[in-house]
């Protein structure tokens, strides 16, 4: 197995990068981008995942150069502040929230085609207003996955579709559920995002839920169970990368992690523990 800096090279390791740090929300870094970026390559990351509620607002032309600068590349953006800030939502029950929502999402699929990036859809998809309202839910939100999916790939971008807690999103919770979600609907041009803190809680066999993904398998965030760096928690990071491993994923570990206790520490932290799990 071939390695690069202790990783196996089927791997890009990713820093996840903000306009602001909020030890709520598992973004790793914020600030400066060109000094953020060279701190985050001289440790051994290959990536960087923007976390921006609109795309206009990100300075993607100074990522972009601090990026060729030190041989990284952008591999996603996450579009969850979209929701979280402003709202939007893809199975809002107003119907031009939604449109909204999807505009903002053809948005990121814009700024992520020059450079070759993915789009994650996540807490954008909304909530279950009731039980009641599931199917009507699916419906919608399949469609307008469906949407974005079709356009993002004219542009050559992949989405993601991540599953995400209980306690943070009502619905499509697990890894089951979500790719099923993906399937059953046939949607095109959409992988499935597995991130460990969530598998911590929804997934009773986190490496049966990798193997099952299959093919589906399009991104990974590694947090450990208490959301901070890899190793903080009392995860097994090493049975996760040997799961990776039989699945054969090759792509993105992205440190989606709470910036604790600093930015600085999470971020070497990270690197450090995902290295010795392999």
């Amino acid at each position: 197995m071939s390695k690069k800096n202790g990783v196996p090279d089927q791997f890009k390791l990713a820093a996840t990068l903000s306009a602001e740090l909020n030890p709520a929300s598992p973004v790793i870094m914020a600030g400066d981008p060109a000094e953020r970026i060279a701190l985050a390559s001289r440790l051994g990351y290959d990536s960087i995942e923007l976390h921006w509620a609109d795309p206009a607002r990100i300075p993607l032309d100074q990522i972009a150069v601090s990026c060729r600068e030190h041989q990284m590349d952008i591999s996603a953006f996450a579009t969850g502040r979209a929701y979280v800030q402003e709202g939007l939502s893809l199975t809002h029950e107003d119907e031009s929230n939604r449109a909204a929502a999807v505009a903002r999402l053809k948005s990121f699929v814009d700024a992520a085609s020059p450079y070759q990036a993915t789009v994650i859809i996540g807490c954008i998809r909304g909530n279950l207003t009731s039980e009641e309202s599931r199917a009507r839910c699916l419906d919608l939100l399949a469609n307008s996955t469906r949407t974005v999916a079709e356009y993002a790939a004219a542009k050559g971008v992949g989405i993601v579709f991540e599953a995400i807690n209980r306690y943070e999103n009502n619905y499509l919770n697990n890894a089951q559920e979500t790719a099923s979600f993906i399937k059953d609907f046939q949607l095109p041009n959409t992988k499935i995002l597995l991130d460990t803190f969530h598998m911590n809680i929804e997934d009773g066999d986190m490496e049966k839920a990798i193997l099952d993904c299959g093919d589906l398998l399009g991104y990974i965030h590694i947090a450990d169970s208490n959301r901070r760096y890899a190793g903080a928690g009392h995860i097994n990071i090493k049975e996760i990368a040997a799961a990776l491993i039989k699945a054969d994923y090759r792509g993105v570990l992205s440190a989606e992690c709470l910036p604790l206790p600093d930015s600085d520490t999470a971020l070497a932290g990270w690197i450090t523990g995902v290295k010795q799990a392999f």
